[in-house]
């Protein structure tokens, strides 16, 4: 497939180079212009483009940037996108990053949100996993422990497409359902960054309590950063060491009382 992404940050770039090692054409196109990300694009195989050029023929289009440049985003792509594409949106609401949105305050899933903002339907996937365990922790199918993430679209023809997308770059897909269930993988729950398997991502998207999500944001906030500057500084990087572990997944699970990743079961 034909696939165009928007946003060169840590999950974009990372889905670039996943999607084109599976035999996609990707082009990648971020604001801050293509003589910014050539050299990222030569080195993952995608094709840096502007941004007017990312929407031309393609299949899939994926949004990966931060929830407050969605509306300016959604002006322009304002009768330049074919009815065929599908949308994939990757994001999640961070107040201290985003602002304040008052739609979501009072209660708009963010997806339903962001699909407010562009007019047409979209897909949530990717949204519930870290840009570390996207890159480094992908499994051939049917791997034992393989991790999952959750796919939401309100059309089911577009929500199959993402899910073998989602299979191609090593993880297991789950159908989960339409956009307006989607709070159910949004932060800090127990589906949001726990690098789950099928079966227990099943188990803990039933089991989150939207009203809770909140407080445990700012516990997973406070408890992140016992884990130091020199930490964040490698997450933010994308440049991993060879033993880099993402404590932030510990984190997640610990604060949904999810069994630690070092335990047997």
């Amino acid at each position: 497939m034909n696939i165009g992404i928007i946003g060169a940050g840590l999950i974009g770039k990372t889905l670039a180079k996943k999607l084109s090692d599976s035999g996609h054409t990707v082009s990648l196109a971020d604001a801050k212009g293509v003589s910014e990300i050539q050299e990222l694009a030569n080195k993952i195989g995608a094709k840096a483009v502007n941004m007017d050029e990312v929407v031309k023929d393609i299949d899939v289009l994926i949004l990966s940037i931060p929830l407050l440049r969605i509306p300016e985003l959604a002006q322009s792509l304002k009768g330049r996108l074919e009815e065929r594409v599908t949308i994939v949106e990757t994001t999640n609401y961070w107040p201290h990053r985003d602002g304040r949105i008052e739609e979501i305050e009072n209660g708009t899933v963010n997806s339903v949100w962001v699909q407010q903002q562009l007019g047409r339907t979209v897909v949530k996937a990717f949204s519930n996993i870290g840009a570390y365990s996207l890159l480094a922790e992908g499994k051939p199918k049917n791997s034992a422990g393989r991790i999952a993430i959750a796919v939401s679209g309100d059309v089911q023809k577009e929500i199959d497409l993402v899910m073998g997308l989602v299979d191609e770059v090593g993880f297991d897909a789950l159908d989960a359902g339409p956009l307006e269930d989607s709070w159910r993988q949004q932060a800090c729950g127990p589906a949001y960054c726990t690098d789950l398997p099928l079966h227990e991502l099943i188990k803990a998207r039933a089991s989150a309590i939207r009203q809770t999500l909140v407080d445990k944001q700012n516990l997973s906030f406070e408890t992140m950063k016992d884990l130091g500057q020199e930490f964040f500084d490698i997450l933010v990087s994308g440049k991993y060491p060879d033993d880099f572990v993402d404590h932030a997944v510990d984190i997640n699970r610990s604060i949904n009382g999810l069994t630690p990743r070092n335990s047997k079961k």
